[in-house]
């Protein structure tokens, strides 16, 4: 399946990390960043450091909404 990518972009705010049990302050202002390839791949930093990547397995579920 082909993803539509977006280029990276940044995006001042506050950011709110949600039932996360290793953090103890839920939310912090920043910058915000995410990048999505063409093959599904994602990336999202907060504040200039990787904190999340997503790699898609080769079986890639689509679901139609």
């Amino acid at each position: 399946m082909r993803i539509k990518p977006y280029r990276e972009t940044h995006i001042e705010g506050v950011i709110s990390i949600e039932n996360n049990p290793f953090v103890k302050k839920n939310f912090v202002k920043g910058d915000f960043g995410f990048q999505v390839s063409e093959d599904g791949r994602v990336w999202i930093c907060i504040n200039g450091s990787a904190f999340i990547r997503f790699v898609p397995s080769k079986k890639t579920i689509k679901k139609e909404g």
